[in-house]
């Protein structure tokens, strides 16, 4: 580039950038205040949810709680009647019969039933 070439560049940058300027000032502006609102909206958005969220977490209480007292209820009625059944140590016993103690049946090979 010569001395001449750049004489006539300067003008012609010089109007890019005062027309420029301000374009991309207020372009900047908008840009922002944009976001801005957009951030707004989130916020509010998630307060609301927030709220929707905290509602449908104490319904799901109550319906626990609800559903508890009917379960304490009835294991109530139930535990009424275990005292009249056997204990439950007794059905994990193994039964009291004479064929564990023969080995030589134990050991037959298995047959073919038709």
């Amino acid at each position: 580039m010569n001395a001449a070439m750049l004489e006539l560049l300067i003008p012609i940058i010089a109007i890019i950038v005062t027309f420029g300027f301000p374009v991309a000032l207020v372009f900047t502006l908008k840009w922002f205040k944009l976001k801005d609102k957009e951030l707004q909206l989130e916020a509010d958005m998630r307060k609301t949810s927030g709220q929707a969220l905290e509602a449908r977490v104490q319904r799901l209480e109550s319906i626990i709680l609800e559903l508890d007292a009917d379960l304490r209820a009835k294991l109530g009625a139930t535990s009424t009647n275990a005292m009249l059944s056997p204990p439950q140590g007794d059905l994990f016993e193994a039964p009291a019969t004479g064929e564990g103690s023969q080995a030589g049946e134990a050991l037959d090979p298995a047959r073919k039933v038709r």
